[in-house]
């Protein structure tokens, strides 16, 4: 659920100076975003939070709009789009930290295309950094393979009302550009894209998924392909499947990865992870993960997650 603020309506609410009945709303603006913490046995973690998120967004419906977001989210550095490498070579922060998230204008020069730019989000995984809208509470390894919010320009053209094509250059810390596409081909959706690093290595990424008679199915595939001598390739793949019962879903991941651009990490995991939705907005989730990787022997972990959204 979206709420909807305008700018003079809280003028109004900041200054007084005018009653409920005078304010009119001329630009609204929509607020949305959400909260996840729990429990982890995991490296003796314990207790955390894991997102808080708020986006601002306006949509383009005059030419121009814009989207903002700011908060915490723990698989995400907070500005570590603006850090990139440093000047000897080093590598991007890591530590996850309050603050903006990512943020861009978009223009509508014609009908169908529209230019963003400033610190974009990746338009590409069936998961996302804020993970409170993802299936599962721990994060699939190959979701890391790319750069999630980076600063750079990027193209959208409409074909038509199923599908969509995409160019985009940006600064992820190398350097790079990427082109896709997105449609939905019967009842499949469908989003692939070429993504190449400059100087390191190309990714090519399909995300096939569907719903049909309570049941959200996904497959996420990486294939990385190294573009010279001293780097290395591999394939990713995760498969999604999600029964849902009323408010009971039970959703299940099945992943495995043959290439050490994964984290490092070559095997494979699971993770099942039951879930009761408390209406439209909150939910409780508990999470068996199992992992089995070459730097890993085999090891399982439990969490616990509440989550609002908003």
């Amino acid at each position: 659920m979206k709420k909807v603020l305008g700018t003079l309506a809280v003028a109004g609410l900041l200054t007084g100076a005018v009653s409920a009945a005078e304010v009119a709303v001329v630009s609204p603006i929509d607020v949305h975003g959400g909260f996840s913490a729990g429990y982890t046995d995991e490296n003796n973690q314990g207790f955390f939070v894991s997102n808080f998120l708020v986006e601002l967004s306006k949509a383009p419906t005059e030419g121009l709009g814009f989207t903002a977001a700011f908060g915490y989210l723990a698989n995400q550095p907070a500005t570590v789009s603006f850090i990139g490498k440093d000047s000897g070579g080093g590598d991007l922060e890591t530590k996850a930290s309050f603050g903006f998230e990512y943020g861009y204008l978009t223009v509508v020069p014609m009908e169908g295309l529209a230019l963003d730019a400033g610190v974009l989000p990746t338009m590409v995984g069936y998961e996302v950094a804020n993970t409170y809208a993802n299936p599962n509470i721990n994060i699939a390894a190959i979701w890391g393979a790319q750069p999630v919010y980076y600063p750079g320009a990027r193209a959208t053209y409409a074909v038509n009302d199923k599908t969509a094509v995409f160019a985009e250059v940006n600064q992820d810390g190398r350097g790079a550009w990427s082109v896709g596409t997105t449609a939905t081909v019967g009842t499949v959706d469908v989003v692939a894209s070429y993504y190449a690093y400059n100087h390191d290595r190309d990714i090519l990424d399909i995300i096939l998924s569907s719903s049909f008679q309570g049941l959200d199915i996904a497959l996420n595939i990486d294939g990385h392909i190294a573009s010279q001598a001293d780097e290395k390739g591999g394939i990713g793949a995760a498969f999604y499947v999600t029964p849902k019962f009323g408010n009971i879903l039970l959703p299940v991941r099945l992943e495995y990865m043959n290439g050490d651009i994964f984290a490092d990490t070559k095997g494979w995991d699971i993770a099942i992870t039951p879930t009761y939705a408390f209406g439209e907005n909150g939910y409780g989730r508990l999470e068996v993960f199992y992992k089995d990787y070459d730097h890993h022997d085999g090891s399982m972990s439990y969490a616990l997650e509440f989550g609002y959204t908003f």
